[in-house]
């Protein structure tokens, strides 16, 4: 078989195949579970650079009906002052708003297009293992039952506990950084809020900490609510544990209550008068990887298989948005046989691939340091503190605060970035007198 092996059917796999198709290159996905499985529950936000692929690729249009639109995320103390704003998208600045809506939305969008293109999605198939790659045989890998199978190229969107990457990197594993969030919903009616125009999302900061909360519908009538906590590292069960212990849970979510101002008080009573609608998401990332493929670039790894990121960086969807458009679009470059056969160049696949991985470093680099910041905002106030002086962010610790680096960030020339690559690598290796 030809074509493109896609492992996972999340945001990321779904994403990338729709990407390949719409540029000719055949493709299929393996999905260990069955048709139907859950989406984690709750929403995403797509910042301007994630809504750019998603328009590029038919998606946004169909989705944005059912996204509540951000520009700003507000910080307020606790006398409901705005003390800081951070944009989160601006159609001015950008070209796009950042979109919020339900994870589920998104992902159905996605598979629902699929269907629409004939795109073959295999579900209950399990990757078990690569048997081997080469530039005459694609790569060889076996699924559930020992079912051999054979592609040009194997990508892993198969997310954080990625069975592709330990073909890649066996000794990289997820870890534990530490925090957790309690992510819970709540009529947005039900808080008694100071005034008719409270400002949305926004981050109050108070002396426990940070409280989160933004509209998942456009109508704004459903708060997401989240509080992120110190907790210490656990095992799986340990996790699940915690997840089933709702009173736990909620006296996390309660802790410093008597320190809070009167609109955070009335937000967390009404988290906790709702002890079915409350989640933990312990926040795991992967460590820095060297590259994201094998050594003759025919097994990839892309999205959370590569380089999960914290919740609290608001940007694990839009990354792996770009990790797939960038990606598609460098292969339709660079290697347009693959949408009838094998590729044999071997040494074109890894230049381009030893590019693409240190673009893309570049930005996840970045995004770590937009994360840092963050979870400095939401520390508790003495913490806070300690790291800002006066408890603002300035570039050093911020770049956000720089509006060349939020351009650089939410308005990425990805198509402009692959193309440039590319024109500069033939003429170099035209002066060498290559062929590749």
């Amino acid at each position: 078989m030809t074509g493109i092996a896609i492992i996972g059917a999340g945001v990321a796999g779904t994403a990338l195949a729709l990407a390949l198709h719409e540029n000719g290159i055949p493709c299929r996905i393996y999905e260990a579970r069955n048709a139907g499985f859950d989406v984690i529950y709750g929403g995403v936000t797509i910042t301007p650079n994630g809504c750019r692929v998603l328009d590029a690729l038919g998606v946004l249009e169909r989705v944005a009906p059912r996204c509540y639109k951000i520009e700003s995320m507000s910080y307020k103390n606790d006398r409901d002052e705005t003390t800081e704003r951070v944009d989160r998208g601006s159609r001015e600045k950008f070209g796009y708003a950042a979109h919020r809506m339900y994870r589920k939305e998104l992902f159905d969008e996605l598979k629902a297009m699929l269907e629409e293109r004939g795109v073959p999605v295999m579900y209950g198939t399990k990757f078990e293992r690569v048997v081997g790659e080469s530039a005459s045989e694609g790569v060889i890998f076996e699924v559930s039952g020992g079912r051999r199978q054979r592609a040009a190229l194997l990508v892993g969107a198969d997310g954080i506990w990625s069975s592709v990457r330990k073909y890649i990197a066996p000794s990289c594993v997820p870890e534990y950084t530490g925090f957790a969030g309690i992510l819970a919903h709540i009529p947005t009616s039900s808080v008694r809020w100071p005034s008719d125009d409270f400002e949305f999302p926004c981050t109050i900061q108070g002396k426990p900490g940070s409280l989160v909360f933004l509209p998942e519908v456009p109508d704004q009538s459903t708060l997401a609510v989240i509080r992120q906590f110190a907790f210490p590292a656990r095992e799986r069960a340990g996790w699940e544990a915690l997840q089933a212990d709702k009173e736990h849970l909620f006296a996390s979510f309660r802790e410093g209550y008597e320190d809070w101002g009167a609109t955070a008080r009335s937000i967390i009573d009404q988290v906790c008068t709702r002890k079915e609608d409350i989640f933990l998401w312990p926040f795991h990332k992967v460590p820095k990887m060297d590259r994201w493929n094998s050594v003759t670039g025919r097994v990839l790894i892309v999205g959370d298989a590569a380089h999960a990121l914290p919740p609290s960086s608001g940007q694990g969807a839009n990354q792996a948005l770009e990790d797939v458009y960038s990606l598609t679009l460098l292969l339709h470059e660079v290697l347009p046989e693959l949408k009838t056969t094998t590729p044999r160049s071997t040494g074109l696949l890894t230049a381009a691939l030893d590019f693409w991985n240190s673009w893309r470093h570049k930005r996840i680099d970045a995004v770590i340091s937009m994360t840092n910041a963050t979870n400095i905002r939401r520390l508790p106030e003495a913490e806070r503190l300690s790291k800002t002086g006066n408890g603002k962010l300035n570039e050093t610790l911020d770049p956000q605060q720089n509006e060349d680096w939020e351009k650089w960030m939410f308005q990425p020339d990805i198509d402009g970035e692959i193309v440039a690559w590319v024109q500069s690598h033939c003429r170099a290796n035209a002066a060498k007198g290559s062929k590749i």
